[in-house]
């Protein structure tokens, strides 16, 4: 007889490793598990914890615990997860064939993310893990969302587009800015 865990909405220290241990050794049944979770808190929490200590070490190590690098640092490990789930969800949304609500997009996200960011601090490692990061979201649309395997990668490499086309396209006009300011 298998103990069944409950999914509650804290996130103790416990809670944190379990669902870190859950997502890298068993990504499939971790995202069947929380498909149907209520509610982004759980993983946002998730998500944050791991930011935290990918900011931390980061910051101790590399960039002579400067708080301004680590301010920009947190903001980029929490919004690019959210950013990536919004084109994501917005993609999904274009084919007009299932309804899916974003909080589900978002904790696939969170939880790919949280679980990659706490290695890939490590110098060498961050290139490394962005494949691991897109097949833990590919894990998580397919068995969590029910999304078929051709269209789970084709997301993941349209939102890769989307977001560098974005930030090749913003760059210059952050660039602008900065000198009209000036």
């Amino acid at each position: 007889m298998e103990a069944t865990r409950e999914t509650s909405q804290r996130m103790g220290i416990r809670e944190y490793f379990e669902t870190l241990m859950d997502v890298m050794r068993t990504p499939v049944r971790h995202f069947e598990r929380v498909a149907d979770e209520p509610g982004s808190r759980r993983a946002l929490l998730f998500l944050m914890i791991s930011a935290l200590f990918y900011c931390s070490v980061s910051m101790a190590y590399f960039f002579e615990n400067s708080l301004s690098m680590g301010m920009v640092m947190m903001l980029n490990a929490i919004l690019m997860p959210a950013f990536g789930a919004v084109i994501t969800f917005t993609l999904m949304g274009m084919t007009g064939r299932d309804r899916t609500g974003f909080g589900r997009v978002f904790n696939i996200y969170a939880y790919a993310s949280g679980a990659v960011m706490v290695v890939s601090w490590i110098p060498g490692l961050a290139v490394v893990m962005e494949p691991v990061r897109a097949l833990l979201i590919g894990v998580g649309l397919h068995k969590g969302l029910g999304v078929s395997k051709t269209r789970a990668f084709t997301l993941i490499l349209l939102t890769a587009v989307v977001m560098l086309l974005f930030f090749w396209t913003a760059a210059p006009m952050v660039m602008e800015l900065k000198e009209l300011f000036q």
